[in-house]
């Protein structure tokens, strides 16, 4: 039976034969309970372990958390452009955002959202941005939740779009942006939009002919 050791403060140093977890990404790879002893540092990940135990029912196998340490002095950390491009590239490899869109004429077209969450930890507070279409930009999505490893598929109205230039009566054009949303009650993240969002838009001419064939 796995033994876990949770150190949200992330000060401790692990033990030797601890599988040590510090991100996202080594928890999906490396948490599969195989192992004898497992070190999970940060508050995040600390939460999101113990919150994907309690749903299975293994409370039971965390054996110690690590409290905070005595006569430390708060250290202003300065995260870097890099480092926060990289937490963004985190949450994009476990929530993914496709939205793909379909246009016609010069009525209002669809666009279908479809939000795959494999955190083991629930979203709220959606909000949604594409660079390409001006009336979504930091669009509140209903008040939806998506719990651990589950996905909402949910249609927008899009009211305004791009033009086709003269030349054409039907262009695809790659949507980009992001999803932001919290988790923890008071934690933030976002997750960029993926390579195979689009948006098509097709014109439909008139002729301007008026009347049927019978009038010939």
């Amino acid at each position: 039976m796995s033994k876990i050791i949770l150190d949200s403060t992330g000060s401790y140093p692990p033990e030797n034969n601890h599988i040590v977890i510090s991100t996202e990404v080594e928890w999906l790879k490396h948490f599969t309970l195989e192992h004898d002893h497992y070190w999970i540092k940060g508050k995040a990940l600390c939460n999101w372990t113990e919150e994907w135990l309690r749903v299975w029912n293994k409370l039971d196998l965390i054996v110690e958390t690590k409290q905070p340490q005595d006569n430390k002095q708060d250290i202003n950390i300065d995260i870097s452009t890099p480092e926060i491009e990289e937490i963004t590239n985190k949450f994009t490899e476990t929530v993914i955002v496709n939205c793909v869109g379909k246009c016609e004429g010069s009525t209002p077209g669809e666009l279908t959202i479809t939000i795959h969450n494999y955190y083991p930890i629930t979203l709220s507070n959606l909000h949604l941005t594409i660079n390409e279409l001006r009336n979504f930009q930091n669009v509140e999505l209903p008040d939806f939740t998506i719990p651990p490893h589950d996905k909402i598929i949910h249609p927008m109205i899009i009211s305004e779009y791009p033009k086709l230039p003269p030349d054409k009566n039907k262009m695809t054009i790659k949507l980009s942006g992001k999803l932001t949303f919290s988790f923890n009650d008071d934690d933030l993240g976002e997750s960029k939009l993926d390579s195979e969002s689009y948006i098509t838009i097709k014109q439909i001419y008139n002729s301007g002919f008026q009347g049927d064939l019978d009038d010939f």
